[in-house]
């Protein structure tokens, strides 16, 4: 049977449609590498300890310079001084990592990269005395970031994004949001679409819930990263329940009029036990988890519509 002219003209058109879905269709994002993201978190464990003036906080810093240069088109140092409860001066720097700098409309992404100097969450007292070794508390944050920008290198986002690593957010329980605090500060007139902050992200049996901050200062971007999580089936650890706001950058960010997403896995350990704690290990974590979190980030970031065809 010979198709009539009508029908062919349908074809066509039906055919034209879904070419022009197809091109309206944002292209999938690189694979996260969990096995990378591992890699990270464990190497940052073995530099020790990461608060400022260890060895191991130095050993970091000259490793993140080092991988972000190769694969940022910029990289900026914040420097700054801290005075902590002894009065001992104490040099901090964060680092910013831009993506596509010359796009008005980014994205910020956010994990603190300095450790507690000491463990004064573990339920043992003599442990109190003694520096976090930071697996989940910070390396988990800055390990998937770092997958992020090599994901950033072999295919830039479609809007501009900023990875903040920020120092002298955790240094003590008197030493906090130092970094976020001068991040803000530096930037004046810095509004980016939204923030994401990861913490603790590689916990074996992490949830997270969705915070205040989030909810009310980013509902939009909250919501469409727990929908990316639900299409990747992860709904079983970006949970459905609403929690109040934690202690970390996400309060300062929103305050500052950035509308901002936590990512924070609440509980860590029975009875939250290894929460800045000297039992904060590789051990207790998974690779699994990092996976999930990077490749929802992953998700949500490269789902962002250009400037120009909004």
């Amino acid at each position: 049977m010979i198709p009539t002219r009508g029908a062919v003209r349908s074809a066509a058109l039906a055919g034209a449609l879904l070419l022009a879905a197809c091109a309206d269709r944002p292209p999938p994002p690189p694979e996260f590498s969990a096995d990378r993201a591992w890699s990270h978190l464990v190497g940052q464990v073995a530099f020790g300890a990461r608060f400022a003036g260890a060895p191991g906080h130095r050993r970091q810093l000259a490793w993140l310079v080092e991988e972000l240069e190769f694969r940022a088109d910029t990289v900026l140092r914040q420097e700054f001084t801290v005075t902590d409860s002894a009065g001992k001066a104490l040099k901090m720097t964060s680092l910013v990592a831009r993506f596509r700098p010359e796009l008005a409309d980014r994205v910020l992404l956010v994990a603190n990269r300095d450790t507690r100097r000491r463990a004064d969450g573990s339920p043992e007292p003599l442990d109190r005395k003694f520096p976090v070794p930071g697996a989940n508390l910070n390396a988990s944050g800055v390990a998937v970031l770092m997958e992020m920008a090599e994901l950033f290198r072999r295919q830039p986002p479609p809007v501009g994004v900023d990875l903040l690593l920020t120092d002298g957010d955790d240094y003590s329980r008197e030493v906090q949001m130092r970094g976020t605090r001068h991040f803000i500060r530096s930037m004046p007139g810095y509004r980016p679409r939204y923030a994401v902050v990861l913490q603790a992200v590689a916990d074996v049996h992490a949830a997270f819930p969705m915070d205040s901050v989030s909810a009310a200062s980013a509902a939009g971007p909250a919501r469409r990263m727990w929908d990316a999580a639900r299409a990747l089936r992860y709904d079983s650890v970006f949970v459905a329940r609403t929690t109040p706001a934690a202690p970390n950058q996400g309060p300062v960010l929103a305050a500052a009029g950035i509308p901002t997403v936590v990512v924070a896995d609440r509980e860590y350990g029975p009875l939250n036990e290894r929460w800045h704690a000297a039992d904060d290990l590789p051990r207790y974590l998974s690779k699994a988890t990092l996976g999930v979190v990077g490749r929802t980030l992953a998700a949500t970031v490269y789902a962002e519509t250009p400037a120009e065809a909004r």
